[in-house]
């Protein structure tokens, strides 16, 4: 028994001597390779007969139950193309169908998408039939760019751009073609808004998206011209439609309320053309107001008007004392009111007297030369029939100016006709100005009546194409100016010479500067502009995005464009070719594009082109404040929600999302208005699915106060090499100039050190010694080559510049306070201990070291957090102005200017907030005002957060707002734990031994 417990282990596997074969196997015959082969190729009679020939299963094969079909299957009985579905009983609800019908998504007023001839099919509505023939207008832009024209229609919200674009479209289309829809109707509910065509601008009464339109319309001579205006929203939040807008075209028309003037965005738009260089032109728009609202005499409503005419000359002279001025007599000024039908300049209105006056008396005097006379100190004596600057020197006492006198008195004439009189007697009064109207007109309501009597007045608006086509250049006259703001690479060569001359038969280049999407949120339509060469219908092109360069082609992609537009709002025309200098829709290019592109041809010839400049929104702040984290309900939708994802950031330009360490996906966008509208396009229009939200943060910033206490150095995780840095607090005017994008540093080095030393003061060798910004190319941080070529070899140093510069980036992108972006800070490298040999000194090595010693000494630098400001602008009534101020105070804002707004029942107040303490001020106020208050905000500035970050002995109570010596901690800890972080930052983590040394000695 002993002996049978030895041959098993504890397992009970046998683990004794190997056994001997039985007696069947050896008695068994071996069978040679012949015998094998000649079985193998002769099968017995019965394995033939069940045998399947081709290739089927045995008939004697074993068939398990569940496999088993004892009826046929759904296929087989109704046929391949019929979907069936199969489910248990009481599965499924009663409401809900066996088989759902296929759901059609359309999310805009045009019920159908681009068809073969280029024009949006709808059911509600048919394409516009213009009073210029289309192909006459094709043909305009065809062969003569000289003649187009591309404005962006800006201005704050609610001052009537779209319904000034609607009066533009009314008058370019054939009026029968809407009498019978009812679509250019403006006196029910105030217009269709043309150009608002996402059904969630129309049910907001709010434009979200810029929208282009091409017109050809005819000028005071009836000469046409093929014109695109770009409507653009009104919101602040929006402002990032607006700066798109600005980039593809030639100048700018700000338009403004007669009653509320100038206002935040109103500046922010003006800011943003100036620095682009664009042709700016203003529409004073709702002049009714001034009559029908406020009811001012007309001499008051001259100071009212020339009163928003010196503000808005005031604002640009602020900003470049050399611009020339916004002035009604010299023709870049217009007046309007678009809910009454009409826009006129004094040039135009001057032609409207000599088109019914005899100017036989007169023929020394022209219109252009009596609509300069129409505006200023200008009267006209009576006696003498000559023109004065003074009423003192007229002969006959009690002359009013010329633009009382000849504008606004038949202008009130005609209001109080309307308004005041009966049927007949207004007919009678109309009659007297050369206004005719049928009898039903005049029985008509005001506002029709109104509209009617201005449209037969002023007729068309041949004064705005006046002052488009005189004051704003063509593509072929701005070329050489816009090309070389915008485009990033050499203009010498042949490309660049193509661009500047406008040669449509030079190489194809294309900006692209924002995607439209379709009706039912699949695709997208590129918009943009045509510098140089022409563009086909088939044409195989390359698409550049904004991180294509050089020595990086990995944002480059082939694509066919599959169609070519001319956009007219909610519809557009299919052309086969289009030429440089004009604007453009593509389809079919937009697969790899982010937010803007480049198109180029495809071909050794294209290969020296390079991007135009990505946008640009330092007028709002630079880059979004608010952020929202996002995920699934249904974690198994996650690929959807990241797909439309992507798409929103094709869609809204300045909005962006990252992907946190912790795996969160997070949105950033710059208001509340307009992280709403990203949620509702990204859980209705793009993705389909429910998705949680969490509540908004803001996106900190961390920078230094002083500069390190000690020398900070890092050794490579192999010893051999040896970084030594310092950080500084960097100058703050210094930072929003690279912000801003006015330092470049791929200017020559001589260039760039002279800037630096006339603009701030910097010393020679400190301003020769940039080697970079960071995070990005305009990012206010800067890395200073500080080394001495005594102690360090510049060519060795020379050959890991670009680890550095790449560690130093890494540094600034997350900083170590908690991991947000560093900014307002100056980093010299003193010293660099380098390996001999390269492979000792690879970017393994020397990126997260460089990383390490940057936190090192921003550590040792007196770490601060900082906030986002934003600027307030609260538009009230004079007499609840006090009520605003306790809102403010306890959400840490103050009021900073007070002043009524002349001519005008309310004030504007200007204040600053922290953004964190924003959400839901805006209903806030409007609530406790009862609505008599509205609030717009936009991205200021940050500020530092009062308290100490890293101070641990701070104690926070979980449901008890902070003290503010306290906040600065505060902010610290949730911000990283909500990152996933600890709560405290490990300062010791980024020191080496050497520098914990002299830490403690200090």
């Amino acid at each position: 028994m002993a002996d049978d417990e030895e041959l098993y282990d504890e397992f009970g596997n046998y683990i004794g001597p190997e056994l001997d074969t039985s007696d069947e196997e050896e008695d068994e015959p071996q069978m040679d390779e012949d015998d094998i082969d000649d079985r193998s190729a002769t099968p017995e009679p019965d394995d033939v007969e069940g045998m399947d020939v081709e290739g089927g299963t045995a008939m004697n094969e074993i068939v398990l139950h569940e496999d088993k079909e004892h009826y046929p299957s759904a296929n087989e009985v109704y046929g391949d193309n019929v979907h069936t579905n199969v489910i248990d009983e009481d599965a499924q609800a009663l409401e809900e169908p066996i088989i759902a019908p296929t759901k059609v998504k359309n999310f805009t007023v045009v019920g159908g998408s681009s068809s073969s001839s280029g024009a949006a099919s709808s059911s509600t509505s048919k394409p516009m039939t213009f009073n210029v023939d289309t192909q006459y207008s094709l043909s305009l832009m065809d062969t003569a760019p000289h003649l187009n024209r591309g404005v962006a229609i800006v201005g704050h919200l609610h001052c009537g751009k779209t319904s000034l674009v609607d009066l533009l479209v009314e008058e370019a289309c054939v009026e029968a073609d809407y009498s019978k829809t009812g679509a250019l109707l403006a006196h029910e509910g105030g217009g269709p808004r043309f150009c608002d065509i996402l059904k969630a601008e129309q049910e907001r009464q709010m434009s979200i998206k810029s929208t282009p339109v091409t017109l050809a319309m005819p000028d005071t001579r009836g000469k046409n011209y093929p014109i695109t205006v770009v409507d653009c929203p009104g919101h602040v939040n929006f402002h990032d439609e607006s700066v798109a807008a600005m980039r593809a075209a030639d100048g700018v028309v700000v338009v403004v309320d007669a009653v509320e003037g100038i206002m935040m965005h109103t500046e922010m738009v003006i800011a943003h053309a100036m620095s682009e260089g664009l042709d700016i032109t203003l529409v004073i728009n709702k002049i009714d107001r001034l009559i029908v609202e406020l009811k001012l005499p007309p001499s008051d409503a001259y100071y009212k008007l020339q009163h928003t005419v010196d503000s808005v000359n005031t604002y640009i002279r602020s900003k470049n004392p050399n611009h020339k001025l916004l002035t009604p007599d010299r023709g870049n000024v217009c007046f309007a009111s678009s809910h009454h039908g009409y826009m006129f300049s004094t040039t135009s209105f001057a032609q409207r007297y000599y088109d019914h006056c005899d100017t036989s008396k007169t023929p020394k005097l022209s219109a252009e030369d009596f609509g300069k006379r129409l505006w200023g100190d200008a009267f006209l004596d009576p006696t003498t029939r000559k023109f004065k600057k003074s009423a003192k020197n007229c002969s006959t006492k009690g002359v009013a100016r010329t633009f009382i006198e000849f504008i606004l008195n038949p202008l009130y004439k005609i209001y109080s006709a309307c308004l005041g009189e009966t049927p007949k007697n207004c007919g009678a009064v109309l009659r007297g100005v050369n206004v005719f109207l049928k009898s039903e007109q005049l029985k008509q309501s005001a506002r029709p009546l109104i509209r009617a009597a201005c449209q037969a007045f002023f007729g068309k608006s041949t004064g705005f194409v006046d002052m488009l086509v005189n004051h704003v250049r063509s593509p072929v006259e701005s070329a050489r100016d816009k090309v070389g703001r915008v485009y990033t690479g050499e203009l010498g060569g042949a490309i660049g010479q193509a661009m500047l001359e406008c040669d449509s038969e030079g190489p194809l280049m294309i900006h692209l500067i924002k995607q439209y999407s379709s009706s039912d949120g699949e695709t997208f339509s590129s918009f943009g502009r045509i510098y140089s060469g022409s563009v086909k219908v088939g044409q195989n092109v390359r698409v550049l995005g904004e991180g294509y360069s050089e020595d990086d082609d990995e944002d480059a992609a082939f694509a066919q464009v599959s169609n070519v537009l001319v956009p007219h709002a909610r519809f557009a025309t299919g052309v086969t070719r289009l030429k440089a200098g004009n604007w453009v829709m593509l389809e079919g290019v937009d697969g790899s594009i982010s937010k803007t592109a480049t198109i180029t041809e495809v071909g050794e010839a294209a290969d020296e082109a390079r991007i135009f400049a990505p946008l640009n929104f330092y007028i709002a702040g630079g880059e979004p404040a608010m952020k929202l984290a996002v995920e699934p309900l249904n974690p198994a939708e996650l690929p959807k929600m990241v797909d439309g994802l992507r798409k929103i950031g094709k869609s809204y330009p300045m909005s962006r999302n990252k992907v946190e360490e912790s795996g969160e996906h997070v949105l950033f966008g710059c208001g509340e208005l307009y992280l709403d509208c990203i949620m509702h396009d990204l859980r209705n229009m793009y993705s389909g699915i429910e998705i949680k939200v969490s509540d908004p943060v803001v996106s900190f910033c961390e920078t230094v106060v002083e500069t390190s206490s000690v020398k900070c150095f890092a050794e490579t995780p192999n010893k051999k090499n040896k970084l030594t840095v310092i950080s500084e607090p960097l100058e703050e005017r210094l930072g929003f100039a690279i912000e801003r994008g006015e330092v470049d540093l791929d200017r020559p080095t001589k260039v760039v050190g002279e800037y630096f030393e006339r603009e701030f003061g910097w010393d020679k060798l400190s301003a020769r010694s940039v080697w970079c910004f960071g995070p990005g190319e305009t990012g206010s941080n800067i890395l200073l080559d500080d080394t001495l070529p005594s102690e360090v070899d510049k060519g060795t140093l020379g050959s890991v510049k670009g680890s550095l510069m790449q560690g130093f980036k890494w540094a600034c992108r997350e900083g170590p306070l908690c991991e947000e972006p560093v900014r307002g800070c100056k980093v010299k490298l003193l010293d660099a201990t380098l390996a001999q040999m390269p492979i000792m000194r690879g970017g393994g090595q020397i990126i997260p070291t460089m990383r390490r010693a940057v936190y090192s000494s921003f550590l040792t630098a007196s770490p601060k957090l900082m906030e986002p400001i934003y600027r307030l602008q609260i538009q009230c009534p004079t007499d609840i102005t006090d009520a605003v101020f306790p809102l403010l105070s306890k959400r840490r804002g103050h009021i900073v200017k007070d002043e009524p707004k002349a001519g005008s029942t309310f004030s504007v107040m200007k204040a600053y907030i922290p953004v964190i303490e924003s959400f839901g001020f805006e209903t806030d106020l409007r609530t406790f005002t009862q609505g008599q208050a509205m609030v717009f905000s936009a991205l200021d500035h940050y500020a530092l957060v009062p308290g100490n970050p890293l101070d641990s002995s701070i104690v926070l109570h979980p449901l008890e707002p902070s003290p503010v010596g306290h906040l600065a901690r505060e902010f610290l800890v949730k911000t990283r734990r909500r990152k996933g972080l600890s709560d405290d930052v490990s300062v010791f983590k980024y020191f080496d031994e050497g520098v914990k040394e002299s830490l403690m000695d200090n």
